[in-house]
């Protein structure tokens, strides 16, 4: 079974960094998000990972790629913990998005859905947990008693994912904000109790 989960963000990009909109589009490490990464990856180490699982997006993957060259260990994809989609407004600034769509951007920053092509946070936190319950099937099949999975992923992804897995809608309520580049949120099960999963610590760097 899992003891401990570590949901990892990447490092940064160069989209991070102009504070665009990333969604699931693929953008690259820069040099700053390949060293946070290697920096990172040391300490993450030290958790005794037992499975690594990434986003297929290349940022998280090599994200993840800076943890496997240190523990030696095989890199799981799972699509499912990619970053949650903002559609046609990604790549955008946020005065961008209000050029062309004004009224979705104050749903968003009000905290409701913005509409359009715009994955909602309830899907994206229902798929990242989905993801997240069948490596916890996948431990036990495996026979593993005692392990910490290291999940690489994205901001909105994690939040949405932590939100859900807590037991709260992030369609309703947002009472997490996303994770820095290269920072981790640490989760234990908690048996006979709901909700099953327990926030041990967030924003970790």
């Amino acid at each position: 079974m899992i003891s401990q989960l570590v949901l990892w963000r990447h490092g940064q990009t160069d989209l991070n960094k102009q504070r665009r909109l990333q969604g699931a589009s693929d953008y690259p490490l820069n040099d700053s998000g390949r060293a946070q990464a290697r920096s990172a990856a040391k300490k993450i180490a030290a958790l005794g990972p037992t499975a690594i699982v990434s986003s297929n997006l290349v940022r998280a993957y090599d994200t993840a790629t800076a943890l496997a060259s240190v523990t030696n260990q095989e890199i799981h994809v799972d699509p499912r913990v990619q970053e949650r989609s903002f559609g046609s407004w990604e790549g955008m600034t946020v005065d961008e998005i209000a050029a062309v769509d004004p009224e979705g951007l104050t749903l968003w920053r009000n905290g409701r859905e913005p509409g359009g092509d715009v994955e909602t946070r309830e899907h994206c936190g229902q798929r990242f947990a989905a993801a997240i319950a069948d490596w916890g099937n996948r431990f036990l099949e495996m026979g593993v008693e005692d392990g910490v999975l290291v999940v690489v992923s994205h901001g909105g992804a994690i939040s949405n994912g932590v939100m859900t897995m807590l037991g709260v809608n992030p369609s309703l309520a947002q009472p997490l904000a996303g994770l820095d580049n290269c920072h981790w949120a640490v989760l234990t099960p908690q048996a006979n109790r709901t909700p099953v999963w327990r926030l041990n610590g967030y924003n970790i760097s």
